[in-house]
């Protein structure tokens, strides 16, 4: 490490200030938002959830580096000039991914924080440029990177001039192919025993499915990180890019409500704004709604997987009382647990089950209709 001659670990830490927010400092900053930027609807949902979550910075891609050529590449200044207004609008400040030269002149002149994405991190002439700008860089570590290769990077954005650099962990490639990446937390550790700059963790991109990104994120914190990035979309069924590893909005409400006791627990603070919000009936509202939104696609996958069972039965066998019995029982006591009036159970739950048998039955009839007409044409 003898050429960490900048970002090599000083008497004192790094914090790099922007705008009133301080990352390195005593505070967890949670960043938030889309991995793309899609509308200027979108980004305006995605900015009042960060803010009401009590995050500080919005996040949204406007240049998309893909490994396929025909996936969805960004909106470009279209979707810069959507994340720039949603974030205004909320008071937040806002990062995006700069992946050359061209994109990093166009975004410096409008948002608050530059990100240099995990592809481009051995990128050195984008590097040496992005030492020339006066803006925070976050600087995320490559796929398969050691990191020592992560902070020679950053060496190259300091020595080229500019000090603000937060490194970022968003998981190495392994052979683990339960997750996306793995997230390496032991990097938190190294990088803040060899360097005084803050680290960030993005497990979205880590875990690449959003049932981990709570307990990720609560462990990020715990092994010291100083802010976590976090995919949030507000309909990540339709999201063009990453939408299974994005929150539901939430869900990343409620996972920022847990983070201050994680916090707590670390010598650090995370104020959650929404605990401070007088409730109102318009905010109730909108937090039924957006529980009524996950319940219908929730509703939506089960008719999916409903369809898939159907093939494994016969005809005469699609009904299964036993289990729909068992099924009945499980909830019910899960209500219970959850405070949950029983009869709210046993009034929807008779008549999913009833969709769902008709559903797999007409599917059976269908099947048997076509083999039918296959065997007969032979």
């Amino acid at each position: 490490m003898k050429d960490l001659k900048l970002a090599g670990l000083k008497a004192e830490r790094s914090a790099i200030e922007v705008n009133g927010v301080t990352i390195g400092g005593k505070e967890i900053i949670l960043i938030g938002g889309p991995c793309a930027v899609e509308s200027s609807i979108q980004m305006r949902q995605s900015a009042e959830t960060v803010k009401k979550a009590g995050g500080k910075i919005l996040r949204g891609g406007v240049f998309k580096p893909r490994t396929s050529p025909y996936s969805f590449q960004g909106l470009g200044r279209e979707g810069l000039n959507y994340l720039v207004q949603a974030a205004r609008e909320q008071d937040l400040l806002c990062v995006t991914e700069a992946i050359d030269v061209a994109s990093l002149e166009l975004v410096a002149e409008q948002v608050d924080i530059i990100q240099i994405g995990a592809r481009n991190m051995q990128n050195f002439e984008l590097l040496k440029m992005a030492g020339k700008i006066n803006k925070p860089i976050i600087l995320k570590r490559g796929l398969s990177a050691t990191i020592e290769e992560w902070l020679l990077a950053a060496e190259y954005i300091l020595s080229a001039g500019n000090p603000r650099v937060i490194l970022c962990e968003r998981g190495i490639r392994t052979y683990e192919p339960s997750t996306r990446n793995t997230l390496d937390l032991s990097a938190v550790g190294v990088a803040k025993e060899l360097s005084h700059l803050p680290v960030i963790v993005d497990p979205s991109h880590a875990a690449g499915r959003r049932d981990l990104i709570s307990s990720l994120s609560k462990a990020a914190l715990a092994s010291g990180a100083d802010g976590l990035l976090i995919e949030m979309h507000p309909n990540p069924a339709e999201a063009v890019s990453d939408g299974p590893q994005s929150l539901h909005p939430e869900q990343f409400v409620q996972l920022a409500g847990e983070l201050g006791v994680v916090a707590e627990a670390v010598n650090r603070v995370f104020a959650c704004s929404r605990k401070n919000e007088e409730e109102t009936l318009e905010s109730l509202r909108n937090e039924i709604d957006d529980i009524d939104h996950t319940i219908i696609e929730r509703l939506a996958a089960r008719m999916q997987i409903v369809s898939k069972v159907a093939d494994k039965k016969r005809l005469d066998r699609v009904k299964d009382n036993t289990r729909e019995k068992e099924v009945m029982q499980r909830l019910t006591s899960l209500g219970d647990e959850l405070k949950l009036p029983s009869e709210l159970v046993k009034k929807i739950y008779p008549i999913i089950f009833e969709v769902a048998v008709q559903s797999q039955i007409k599917r059976k009839l269908v099947s048997e209709k076509e083999m039918d007409r296959s065997l007969a044409s032979r």
